[in-house]
């Protein structure tokens, strides 16, 4: 794989140089972000696509993982590869969603097969910059968090603050 959590010999042995093990102190990657990773390096032998595959991080909600990827790497990761882990981890969804600064890729990954109606900045007094979201009240069953659920997601994944309506 081209980019990992941490370093492919401290995923392999699992020691962890001082780099990755700080890494891990600060909650910049996870236990579980090592796992996956093991096992995306496993499944490449079989899966050559993975080769040129990235996954930066990995969020565990429950009966949902999300992986964030690189640009153009949701293709990367076929069918049979996400199949193996949902089976492994008993796991009900896997969603990809490609790194980037684009909050509007980020919403639409993660509301899919959902649809995005309008997405607006909004400038707080502060000077900081908020988003609304805003989403069709038919798609609301569609989408598998609820909009609590969706906001926290949002920060957690582009560090922004992100208001979600249903109209």
């Amino acid at each position: 794989m081209k980019d990992l959590p941490a370093d492919n010999t401290c995923i392999k042995s699992s020691f962890l140089c001082s780099n990755c093990k700080r890494k891990l102190e600060n909650n910049e990657i996870s236990q579980f972000d090592l796992d996956i990773a093991r096992d995306l390096l496993e499944i490449e032998a079989k899966y050559p696509s993975l080769e040129k595959a990235s996954l930066y991080r990995t969020i565990d909600f429950g009966d949902v993982v999300i992986f964030i990827v690189g640009k153009g790497d949701k293709l990367r990761y076929n069918r049979e590869i996400l199949k193996i882990l949902r089976k492994k981890y008993d796991v009900s969804y896997l969603i990809l969603v490609e790194k980037t600064k684009k909050i509007r890729q980020i919403v639409e990954s993660l509301i899919s097969p959902g649809k995005l109606i309008g997405l607006n900045e909004i400038f707080v007094p502060t000077g900081d910059v908020e988003y609304k979201a805003i989403i069709s009240k038919i798609d609301k069953d569609k989408i598998l968090f609820t909009k609590d659920e969706l906001e926290e997601l949002i920060e957690e994944i582009s560090t922004q603050i992100i208001r979600f309506s249903f109209e």
